[in-house]
């Protein structure tokens, strides 16, 4: 499987280190190169940067008759829109979604993960929870029974989603925040570092604090 990382920054570099470590382990996987717009150098983390979405296109055009993979890789919900929108752009079809699940992520039964998301080393989602596209549940963040995470979502390291609980597209969860049970989350909202969800929170907010309080309305 020819893999190709769309963002070569710091989750990038996250991204990056899972797949090489997947390799390691026995995964038959190519790391092809970044895409990044605003990465000159030709090489990254000894890894090829291909160039831009144009020069994406031109390299899978040399190679038409090769099935090639992306991932997105950047942690703000917005930009990781775009690139998906970009691509889609391109009419490409020798490219699709890569879905990475690190080897030592627990998935349960009755647990569906839609294209292009991530699910990072150590995270947990228990059982019939659904999880949207071009999501990222991070290092030892953790999904409950029953939850509903809608696409384009950051759920950030060792945040605890429980039972329940519905999480709005693109909205972000901070890392290290609890949402308890049957709570809903608007779109786009973002929860703060360390805050603790009791009740739900509307769409376009910044919320924090423990219990979380809206702080900003954020617009769309």
């Amino acid at each position: 499987m020819k893999i190709i990382i769309i963002g070569a920054g710091g989750h990038g570099s996250e991204v990056h280190a899972y797949l090489r470590s997947m390799m390691a382990q026995g995964r038959d996987m190519e790391i092809c190169g970044f895409v990044d717009e605003n990465r000159r150098t030709s090489s990254w983390l000894g890894t090829k940067v291909i160039g831009d979405f144009q020069s994406l296109k031109k390299h899978l055009l040399a190679n038409k008759d090769t099935a090639f993979h992306y991932i997105t890789a950047t942690g703000d919900n917005a930009t990781r829109q775009q690139m998906v929108e970009k691509i889609k752009s391109l009419r490409l079809g020798n490219l699709s979604a890569f879905t990475l699940k690190y080897p030592d992520v627990f998935v349960g039964d009755y647990v569906e993960v839609d294209e292009g998301t991530c699910l990072a080393p150590g995270s947990i989602i228990t059982t019939r929870v659904t999880i949207g596209s071009h999501c990222i549940v991070n290092v030892n963040a953790s999904v409950s029974h029953d939850c509903r995470v809608s696409d384009f979502v950051n759920i950030n390291p060792q945040a605890v989603i429980c039972g329940n609980v519905t999480l709005g597209r693109a909205s972000y969860i901070g890392a290290g925040a609890i949402v308890i049970d049957k709570v809903k989350i608007g779109t786009g909202t973002i929860i703060g570092a360390g805050s603790l969800v009791i009740k739900d929170i509307p769409a376009h907010v910044v919320a924090v604090g423990s219990p979380a309080k809206i702080i900003k309305r954020i617009k769309n």
